[in-house]
């Protein structure tokens, strides 16, 4: 399966890791494209909406000069980015009328229905502890009003604007199928799944429980609740999962997005093997949206979630498709191993889909985050850059570290042309991986890089495990000729890549308590050592928790199922 280029502006928003409900299992830490780059845009709103209409009607992104893309052909699927397009005039006014005359009506009637929910939790609550509804499941009329705490979360939904439900298969019981696998999950939406039948449990962090208005109504679903402060939260979660599978009582199935993040459903990413520990039958349950427009999708790199909102609830209406695939026993071979089993039942989902499978996963969330704190060129391309390094050895050359200590006498490091690249890196013009990096790097397709871009992408790449200072420190000499003698510009400059705690102000400060003589410059060694002995620069030297993935040229590829 092949996909267009990619071309994506980077968001304000933090990654978003994983939603609150659905995901606590999955989280052991916690193709919607633009037009090209030469399109001309002009705004409409305020400077702080990014939806823009360009030259060919259509409501997008504003362009932007940090913008990072696959272009020259050698394209491929990120999962993590999102864009909205809007096709004409007519519905962007469309939009804004229905801003004036609908959307205050819609948000009263959210929060109505909010309020109806949470009244009906706490009369289901009413005189059972957090305890007793983890240890036995409900019944009786507790269960009835359980149902109508459903259904007034389903008119939240209905006053939103999803008045449409379709339902596709046959939903499983909790004895044949203990455990509801649902993909894609690309959206806060997607909860809408434990609202439209009859309940399921679900798994959460216990932090969800203490969320005003919500934490009732989450309760009240008898969730499992996962501890990330307690090292043995997942072993606790699968043996809770076991429990009510073997039990006689009527516990409710458990809802489980495997992928543990929210994607732009182009592909299906690496499942979590969490649920699939236990070793019992799951159904596979897919999620479709088949609307006009995609104002939901809530990705790493995409709208924020209050845009998406207005943009979700400014439609006269949207639609969402349920489909139950048949129940997934597991063989001996999947039941004694998770990761087994969740591929495969990955591979079912995605042929249903018709989407391919990717070896994007939720870390790679975190690693794209971690780029962006640290001010790396073309943070959303970062794993793909990664592993194309990888695949032309040079993860585990010191070639980039060689080009560093010489950078700053080199001529012309801002545009070098692909023979001129491939020179420096020492590597074979005919290499198509070369070709492969030049096109990630040249994100505005003009035929040259960065050479100080490319650097700090590969250092970062080799180096994102190490603690802060390392890093820094082998950035100096793209700063400073002497590491013995950077001066407070180039100071500045340097810390911009400290991950973001170390602003201007804050690196200015820390200059002058280091030129104590007032000479003009410091050295790096005389930062490390005073940084150190002081608390709040402890961060400088924590090490990164971001996982190594195994080596392998074709790690982020999209493969057709």
């Amino acid at each position: 399966m092949t996909t267009s280029s990619i071309k994506r502006r980077r968001s304000p928003h933090d990654a978003r890791a994983s939603n609150d409900v659905g995901d606590g299992l999955n989280n052991d830490n916690e193709t919607n494209n633009d037009n090209n780059a030469t399109s001309v845009l002009t705004t409409v709103g305020d400077a702080n909406n990014s939806i823009a209409i360009n030259s060919n009607n259509s409501l997008g992104k504003r362009d932007s000069e940090e913008d990072s893309w696959a272009s020259k052909g050698y394209s491929y699927i990120n999962p993590f980015v999102h864009r909205i397009q809007i096709d004409s005039h007519i519905d962007v006014a469309k939009i804004y009328v229905l801003t004036v005359l609908l959307l205050p009506i819609r948000v009263v009637g959210c929060v109505l229905s909010l309020l109806s929910a949470w009244m009906f939790a706490c009369i289901g609550l009413y005189g059972m502890s957090l305890e007793e509804l983890q240890a036995r499941p409900l019944t009786g009329w507790r269960r009835n009003v359980q149902y109508l705490t459903a259904r007034a979360m389903r008119m939240v939904y209905t006053s939103g604007s999803f008045h449409y439900i379709s339902f596709k298969g046959t939903p499983a019981s909790a004895k044949e199928a203990p455990v509801l696998v649902v993909a894609p999950h690309s959206s806060y939406v997607d909860s809408i799944l434990v609202v439209a039948g009859h309940p399921p449990s679900i798994v959460a962090k216990r932090e969800t429980a203490d969320i005003p208005l919500l934490g009732r109504i989450i309760n009240y679903a008898q969730p499992i609740y996962v501890q990330r402060e307690d090292p043995n939260s997942r072993q606790n979660t699968i043996r809770q999962i076991v429990d009510r599978t073997r039990s006689e009582e009527d516990w409710p199935q458990v809802v489980i997005f495997a992928e543990g993040t929210c994607t732009n459903r182009t592909a299906l990413i690496k499942f979590k093997p969490g649920a699939f520990y236990p070793g019992v039958p799951v159904q596979p349950v897919l999620l479709r949206y088949p609307n006009k427009y995609d104002t939901f999708t809530w990705t790493w790199d995409g709208p924020g979630v209050l845009r998406l909102l207005w943009l979700t609830m400014t439609q006269f209406y949207n639609r969402c498709e349920i489909e139950y695939l048949p129940v997934y026993t597991p063989s001996p071979a999947e039941v004694a191993d998770a990761n087994l089993y969740a591929h495969n039942v990955r591979e079912v989902m995605a042929k249903a889909l018709e989407v391919p499978t990717s070896d994007y996963s939720f870390e790679d969330v975190i690693v794209m985050s971690r780029a962006r704190e640290m001010k790396i060129p073309f943070p959303g391309d970062i794993v793909e850059i990664e592993h194309t390094l990888d695949s032309l050895g040079l993860l585990d050359s010191k070639r980039d570290t060689e080009l560093c200590e010489s950078f700053l006498s080199l001529d012309n490091t801002e545009k070098l042309d692909i023979l001129t690249f491939a020179e420096l890196l020492q590597i074979d013009l005919k290499n198509p991986q070369l070709h492969k990096l030049f096109a990630l790097l040249d994100h505005r397709a003009k035929g040259t890089v960065s050479l100080k871009s490319f650097l700090l992408c590969s250092l970062f790449c080799k180096l994102k495990n190490c603690d802060i200072i390392t890093f820094l420190r082998a950035l100096v000499n793209l700063y400073s000729p002497n590491s013995q003698q950077i001066e407070r510009e180039n100071f500045i400059r340097l810390l911009r890549h400290a991950g973001g705690k170390l602003n201007e102000q804050k690196a200015q400060t820390l200059y002058y308590a280091l030129d104590t003589a007032n000479v003009g410059h410091i050295s790096f060694d005389t930062f490390a050592q005073y940084t150190e002995k002081q608390t709040s620069y402890k961060f400088l030297y924590h090490k990164s928790e971001h996982i190594r993935r195994p080596k392998s040229n074709n790690s982020v590829k999209a493969t057709a199922n």
